[in-house]
């Protein structure tokens, strides 16, 4: 990942977090960061087991000079070969805080140097996002990251002009979800740099695949048929054509080498606590 992008990552990281909130400063404390800052690394094809391997390294270099943030990796399982790694803040001070914090940690610097130069060659295309916490929107954003093992996100982009409507059909989405009880939970992001304005981010943690396969009958039985209503249905539909432009669903993995994990989720699951990277082989001299 670029080196802008591996001095933020999850400021706050909470294990009760839907979104990862790691380290440093006061969080939100009901839910995700209030900024979220992901960066994107398009992997070359092929390259997928090579890259997983440095950027475990560059996990383990990020922990062993003890900065105080930490962050999450995830990759994908749909759309273009991706690694995303994500990082919370609870305002823009601290983000700019903890880039100090890693530019000033020699140690780190002096790592990251030698593990940057090889990164060119396993990626196309690396870039970062600012995003910002939608709480009106979000419903139950406070799962148990750590012992969830995918994220589903959907980029949604907005016509111009249509800001309202698209909340006022999530803020009725979200009243239907309480009123159902029902049991799942989501957080959304309004992308503030990195993307085309307009543009917002859907974050939904899975513990497993198969509550994907639960999600159909769940959303299909009658109490939440009930607590949406013919009338709110037909609502939902308009709002959609009308304000939403495009709107893309990936799904990742939560991949714990290429992660910086508080140590609160390496005490609680060994799932966070993978075996650490051999060291490079020594070359052997010749006689």
């Amino acid at each position: 990942m670029y080196p802008g992008i591996r001095v933020l990552l999850l400021a706050g990281l909470s294990a009760a977090a839907v979104v990862p909130a790691m380290a440093q400063g006061p969080q939100n404390p009901d839910g995700p960061p209030v900024l979220l800052r992901i960066g994107r690394e398009e992997v070359k094809v092929g390259k997928d087991a090579a890259h997983e391997a440095l950027e475990a390294l560059w996990a383990s270099a990020y922990s062993k000079t003890q900065l105080p943030s930490s962050y999450l990796a995830m990759t994908s399982m749909t759309g273009p070969g991706e690694a995303w790694f994500l990082t919370g803040y609870a305002s823009w001070a601290d983000l700019e805080k903890d880039t100090k914090a890693q530019e000033a940690n020699e140690a780190y610097s002096a790592e990251t140097k030698k593990l940057w130069a090889q990164e060119g060659d396993l990626l196309s295309r690396a870039s970062g996002i600012m995003a910002s916490y939608r709480p009106a929107i979000s419903y139950r954003a406070g799962s148990n990251l750590a012992k969830m093992r995918y994220m589903q996100v959907q980029l949604i982009r907005l016509k111009p002009g249509h800001v309202r409507e698209f909340f006022d059909n999530w803020r009725e989405i979200v009243a239907a979800h309480e009123k159902a009880k029902m049991d799942e939970g989501w957080a959304f992001y309004q992308v503030v740099s990195g993307m085309p304005d307009g543009t917002y981010m859907y974050l939904q943690p899975h513990a497993s695949l198969a509550e994907i396969d639960q999600s159909g009958p769940m959303h299909a039985a009658d109490a939440y048929r009930n607590a949406v209503g013919e009338a709110g249905r037909a609502r939902s539909l308009e709002a959609t054509q009308v304000a939403i432009e495009t709107s893309q669903t990936l799904y990742f993995a939560l991949n714990p080498k290429m992660s910086s994990a508080p140590k609160a989720w390496m005490d609680a699951d060994s799932f966070w606590a993978p075996k650490p990277p051999p060291p490079p082989a020594k070359p052997v001299a010749k006689k």
